[in-house]
């Protein structure tokens, strides 16, 4: 979620005070007009669609927050905006307060999924009292702009930094890619952050052979013994180290010996020494 590509700051608007609900939304409609995405639908239709959503349930939350949001078909990405209203205004909140942050979301109608990863990335911001202490000192739409996207963006770029992948090689006995694997082995070391093992394993046919049925496939120079590397590194890392083991790869012609994968890691703690 690209943010601050979602946020301008003409779409950001600070208002001493606002008589009504009504007019909230229709100063939201006016502003998020100002983004060229929306530049095919009117105000009106808008404020429309703004007044549809709240018509099913209010926004209004407690702490004088308000998440204003509704998905319109046509539209390309998403638009964010902000309204202050310093004084506060009825705005039907949860906890029959006035509201005063209103940050607003008009989203693709083919987008939910994101448009629930957003409206929680959203949620979440606004729970911490200092960050709405911090927007309703602002005194600008750039100062509002700067504030919001600093904690947002923050938070966005250590998950997208912090995601790991669980990356395995399994190196055979085979002399060709066992001569390479100090090769392999420094393409984890040279990685920054990088925890990873080595396992020492027996080809499965080790035990294979041993069974009446396999036996007449055994010669004395199947390999046997397997090196495991077990890393976990960064995302931002995963495509470097692909792109290198291929190259030892292709160095023998795809020839079996050498296998690795990726996955995804959903939870993890702790760190090892190398």
């Amino acid at each position: 979620m690209a943010m601050e590509k979602m946020l301008l700051k003409d779409c950001i608007d600070i208002k001493q005070s606002v008589p009504d609900k009504k007019s909230v939304l229709k100063i939201i409609a006016h502003i998020a007009k100002k983004n060229p995405i929306l530049q095919n639908f009117s105000e009106k239709q808008i404020y429309k669609s703004l007044q549809e959503r709240e018509e099913l349930g209010s926004t209004g939350f407690s702490n004088q927050i308000a998440i204003p949001h509704c998905a319109l078909e046509g539209i390309s990405d998403f638009v964010l905006g902000i309204l202050i209203v310093s004084e506060g205004v009825e705005f039907d909140s949860l906890d029959k307060q006035k509201t005063k942050i209103f940050v607003y979301i008009i989203a693709p109608a083919s987008h939910k999924s994101q448009h629930l990863r957003i409206l929680s990335t959203i949620s979440n911001y606004l729970r911490n009292q200092d960050n709405i202490n911090k927007l309703l000192l602002a005194k600008s739409p750039s100062a509002i702009r700067e504030t919001f996207l600093r904690h947002t963006l923050d938070k966005e770029e250590l998950e997208k930094q912090n995601v790991y992948q669980l990356f395995q090689v399994i190196v055979q006995s085979d002399k060709k890619y066992e001569d390479s694997f100090e090769e392999i082995l420094d393409i984890f070391t040279s990685i920054e952050d990088c925890n990873f093992y080595v396992v020492e394993a027996e080809n499965a046919s080790k035990y294979l052979y041993k069974m009446p049925l396999f036996s007449m496939f055994w010669h004395e120079d199947q390999p046997q013994q397997n090196k495991v590397i077990i890393a976990i590194i960064r995302n931002a890392f995963v495509n470097d180290a692909a792109k290198k083991l291929n190259q030892i790869i292709k160095k023998f012609k795809g020839d079996p010996g050498l296998l690795y994968f990726v996955q995804d890691i959903y939870y993890l703690n702790g760190s090892l020494n190398i």
